[in-house]
């Protein structure tokens, strides 16, 4: 968004549309989205509203378009109807549409932005005194989530990203940039070369069947890992998509240290069969996310220091054990 914009206008106008106009607004983030906390004072109900306008162009895809929101907010109402997860509920605008289109005549401004309810509660950290109990649960909800989607039929059209070995076919150019401005060095990125190719064996191999492969969440990590007690709420299905189940789980794993990534697979294990040949794939979609995070912001300069820091320990540590066919999700931190 451009700096000229005025935030407080912009929510406004789109609160409107939800026919909210005596409301708090409390900012979360601003990645994919500029993402808010809205406390309506006329009911003392509170809301996500989020204006889809990603942080940078890296993050920008079909998932932010009409027809992508519109079939994010229908995979929210049908786990809602066909499951008992604790999720949020997408709301209806004025128009009785669940995606609003935002015109900001004075800044020459339209954008989509979407509603939906708040679900008390806070981010995962893993230094929770229940964090055991908590990873347990994250990988019973990840089984939930695709076993629904092993039995839901997919409306048509249903636009939404899909993570196949295509997806990321210009990772490795945009990764490319930060070798060329020493984010990282050559040697890294030829090592990043190096696993995306084995990562390419990996998906070829892997055939596209009811059981393996559906609807994900694709980014069930970080900030998306409510904890309410005991209970762990999957919140924001921006980047949800077709995709691999085994990817999906190597993209949770992201967010847990080696002992709780064993206990994530545990809970997983109480609902859904693995094997050891999984591991492959759950690896790949491992490093695909930590990958995935670097690309996306490789053109913004807040996150290079993340960045220099992050890229030799991946290199040296994940993508060689990667490469030589070592186990590495349980061994290395």
């Amino acid at each position: 968004m451009k700096k000229t914009i005025n935030y407080d206008k912009l929510i406004e106008i789109a609160l409107g549309y939800y026919g909210i106009t005596n409301f708090s607004s409390s900012f979360i983030r601003h990645n994919d989205n500029i993402t808010l906390k809205i406390d309506n004072n006329e009911d003392n109900n509170s809301y996500v509203l989020r204006i889809h306008s990603p942080i940078t162009s890296g993050l920008q895809g079909v998932q932010h378009t009409f027809e992508g929101l519109n079939a994010e907010v229908e995979l929210l109402n049908s786990l809602n109807e066909q499951t008992s997860l604790p999720l949020q509920q997408p709301i209806k605008n004025k128009k009785g549409n669940l995606v609003s289109t935002i015109v900001d005549v004075d800044n020459n401004f339209i954008q989509l932005a979407t509603l939906l309810t708040w679900k008390e509660g806070n981010v995962y950290t893993g230094k929770e005194i229940n964090s055991k109990n908590i990873a347990y649960e994250v990988g019973v909800v990840l089984a939930k989530l695709h076993n629904f989607s092993n039995n839901w039929i997919i409306p048509q059209p249903f636009i939404r990203p899909n993570y196949d070995i295509e997806k990321y076919r210009n990772l490795t150019d945009r990764l490319q940039y930060g070798a060329e401005i020493n984010l990282f060095t050559s040697e890294q990125y030829d090592v990043i070369l190096d696993t995306m190719k084995y990562i390419k064996i990996i998906f070829d191999r892997a055939p596209k069947t009811n059981n393996n492969w559906g609807i994900i969440h694709a980014d069930l990590q970080g900030g998306n890992i409510i904890v309410n007690n005991d209970t762990v709420i999957p919140i924001d299905f921006g980047f949800s998509g077709y995709g691999y189940y085994l990817f999906d789980i190597g993209i949770t794993l992201t967010s847990f240290n080696i002992n709780h990534r064993k206990i994530v697979l545990e809970g997983y294990k109480t609902l859904r069969n693995l094997n050891e040949e999984d591991e492959f794939l759950i690896s790949a979609g491992f490093i695909l996310a930590i990958f995935g995070g670097f690309g996306f912001m490789v053109n913004n300069q807040e996150a290079h220091e993340w960045i220099q820091r992050r890229m030799p320990y991946v290199t040296q540590n994940y993508c060689r054990a990667f490469l030589d066919k070592k186990s590495f999700l349980l061994e290395i931190e």
